[in-house]
């Protein structure tokens, strides 16, 4: 079999970005390319383009360009961090892949949603993404995939903080594969009531219900015994409907159903 060459273009900004992707046939966008099993044939990185590269806080959010690395994100520290987004980061994989990857590259995988997807949902952030003709602000969670001519601009994420902040990456501990997924959560509360409730699992598929959410707003804390069994029981029936027609493992549903478990237990 003969070789076949890979062809790199480079684009100054945007503008040129959006060029490149009209003049060039076949052309696909990397960040790091850490879960690119085998490279483009032709290819353009977004690590060069200055714009799609930085950071901007805010006092309640931050903006993040899709090249911006895993290692960059982390250096803003865990004071300054939501918790359940820290602990996610330092998940993953080790320092040099983290120098590396992209955090665009770690919420674009199609198939196998990856670490950073559940704590980004339970966050409520959101991915502005642009054509040159059209800009729109999707949240997470109703994310499907990049529209033809669009790219991911940036992605904004609150700065909200749980009283409790949970995240649990399960599967592989140092891999990804079908049978890795995350769990994050996050509760507030306001004079020992339940004030905001987030919990999500992104995986094979992802499952955030604010039905569920929503109907919990106002218990009264501490939690019973009794409450938590009814919590979980009602989010089991919900995830198990969300996830009917997903090939998943029992070991995965079990898995899920333990976190839930152990996270409403926080709150008795």
């Amino acid at each position: 079999m003969s070789k076949v060459d890979k062809t790199v273009f480079y684009a100054k900004n945007v503008n040129d970005l959006f060029y490149q992707i009209k003049t060039s046939q076949n052309l696909e966008i990397v960040g790091g390319c850490t879960r690119i099993e085998e490279i483009p044939n032709k290819f353009i990185s977004t690590r060069k383009i200055e714009e799609l590269c930085r950071i901007d806080r805010h006092e309640r959010y931050l903006d993040v360009g899709p090249g911006v690395t895993l290692s960059e994100l982390l250096e803003i520290g865990p004071n300054h961090l939501p918790e359940v987004l820290y602990k996610a980061l330092i998940s993953i994989a080790n320092p040099n892949v983290r120098n590396l990857a992209t955090v665009a590259g770690n919420i674009m995988e199609t198939n196998q949603k990856l670490t950073l997807y559940a704590p980004l949902m339970v966050l409520d952030a959101k991915l502005d993404i642009e054509s040159p003709s059209e800009k729109q602000t999707v949240p997470i969670q109703n994310f499907r995939g990049l529209p033809e001519g669009f790219i991911l601009r940036n992605i904004r994420i609150p700065l909200t903080d749980g009283d409790i902040s949970i995240f649990k990456r399960i599967g592989p501990e140092h891999s990804i594969d079908e049978t890795s997924a995350s769990f994050a959560f996050i509760a507030e509360t306001e004079r020992n009531n339940i004030s905001r409730i987030a919990l999500s699992f992104a995986g094979p598929f992802v499952f955030r219900s604010k039905e569920f959410e929503t109907s919990l707003i106002g218990l009264r804390l501490p939690l019973s015994k009794k409450n938590v069994k009814e919590i979980h029981e009602n989010a089991k029936e919900k995830f198990t409907e969300a996830s009917k027609d997903i090939m998943m493992n029992d070991v995965m549903r079990q898995q899920f159903s333990n976190l839930v478990r152990y996270a409403f237990e926080q709150l008795m």
